[in-house]
């Protein structure tokens, strides 16, 4: 940690001697253990080192910035002298400002020292778990890992941040097989403290493998109808939640004037079931964010409370140049509290719909109209799921959908970054054949 302090400085005096008003810069090095399994055998087992530098910097109100991956003398002072001179071309903008101290933390996360062995043996575990549970299912890639990191983030406002952190990491592409047949691709990963837990065990794995071998003879939904949509926990926070954060609540929408929120703040936007916060301390989540990139404390906070526009997600800058309040953090730590019905019972309930692990479409107009073919999706009718669908097309409006809300399961699963609930959507339009 001292030698990544001691580049740290020498940025900061550096840039500082040449001008610059404020400065800031983040060194880290890395060193991750990787497993790799190529259908179905162990094909790689490396160790990866890598280094960054990153440097921020003020003068006269016009912002610099420059990445590296060398350490040395040199190259830091060749780099410090290039941030300042890209400040000459920066138009000035006094929106920008920065965390200022007397600030200095210390951070341990997750499990910085790495067991290989037990990594080795648990990712053999799932090799043969997965053979004997969903025979059908094809391996197409699968990385295990582990990532250890040191960090210093330090400024000339006197604040300075330490990390040490670690974690494991498991990635999986994979697809249904039977004879000719087969499935769309899925896959997923999982951000892991501890190696406690067999991999097939993880929190949606055993269940997803098994509705996507159920995926197999999938065929168009008949013709077109405007039905119910229930999204799957990471579906829900990547393509539901994340697009709507950055549509409607992140600095360019709010900057640019083009979210349909920037007036509501304090007020409904969504079903009262909703609660949706940022909450990258919640113990649930493995190297949630501690500080932002402007240096701030992180804090947790709602953006949604009870279906009520409660934060936007605002940047220092963002705030600067709205006007609006700044979000605690900025980090994408979404965590979505639980409905009062279990997923069976929302399914149930429903009369016609479908329900989707994936979806792929292009990004959603900033009104929030979607359009996209939905992914490793089953038909639901009269209350239960009876085909898989392949080849359909569902659209419709993630404004409108928050206030169309139809159930929130009381079952919430973590993956390490999200903690999401299934959750039912009316007034998706739903398009075959």
């Amino acid at each position: 940690m001292d030698k990544l302090i001691k580049i740290a400085d020498t940025l900061l005096d550096e840039a500082r001697r040449l001008g610059a008003d404020y400065a800031q810069c983040t060194v880290s090095e890395t060193e991750k253990k990787e497993f790799n399994v190529d259908g179905g055998e162990f094909s790689l087992l490396r160790t990866l080192f890598g280094r960054s530098v990153s440097l921020t910097l003020l003068k006269d109100h016009r912002l610099g910035t420059v990445s590296l991956n060398r350490f040395d003398d040199a190259t830091l002072r060749q780099a410090a002298a290039d941030c300042v001179a890209g400040t000459a071309s920066a138009a000035p903008d006094e929106a920008y400002t920065f965390a200022e101290g007397p600030i200095e933390r210390d951070f341990l996360q997750g499990s910085p020292e790495p067991d290989a062995e037990a990594l080795f043996d648990r990712t053999r575990e799932f090799m043969a778990d997965v053979k004997e549970r969903h025979p059908r299912i094809l391996m197409e890639q699968l990385i295990t890992d582990h990532s250890r990191t040191e960090k210093v983030f330090r400024s000339t406002s006197n604040v300075t941040y330490r990390t040490l952190s670690g974690a494991y990491q498991l990635m999986m592409t994979y697809s249904a097989h039977k004879g000719k047949d087969s499935t769309s691709m899925y896959g997923g990963g999982t951000l892991l403290e501890d190696l406690k837990t067999p991999f097939i065990d993880l929190p949606l794995v055993d269940r997803e493998m098994g509705d996507v071998e159920r995926q197999l003879g999938a065929a168009p939904v008949d013709g077109k109808f405007t039905g119910t949509a229930v999204f799957a926990p990471w579906c829900l926070a990547g393509d539901v939640f994340g697009n709507i954060l950055e549509n409607f609540a992140s600095d360019a929408a709010l900057i640019d004037g083009t979210s349909p929120w920037k007036d509501k703040l304090g007020a409904p936007v969504a079903d009262p079931r909703l609660t949706l916060s940022l909450a990258p301390g919640d113990p649930r989540l493995v190297l949630g964010q501690r500080y932002t990139g402007e240096g701030d404390l992180a804090e947790d906070f709602p953006v949604i409370r009870n279906g009520v526009l409660e934060s936007f997600c605002l940047s220092r800058y963002g705030a600067g140049k709205t006007g609006l309040p700044r979000g605690g953090n900025t980090s994408s730590a979404l965590v979505a509290a639980p409905g009062d019905q279990s997923l069976e019972e929302i399914l149930a309930g429903i009369d016609k719909g479908i329900l989707l692990m994936r979806f792929s479409g292009g990004h959603p107009a900033a009104s929030g109209e979607f359009s996209g073919v939905a992914k490793n999706a089953f038909l639901i009718e009269n209350g239960r799921l009876t085909r898989p669908l392949t080849e359909t097309m569902i659209s419709g409006n993630l404004a409108d959908m928050l206030l169309r809300l139809r159930g929130v399961s009381r079952e919430t699963f973590c993956e390490g970054s999200v903690v999401m609930p299934y959750m039912a959507f009316n007034g998706i339009t739903v398009s075959g054949k």
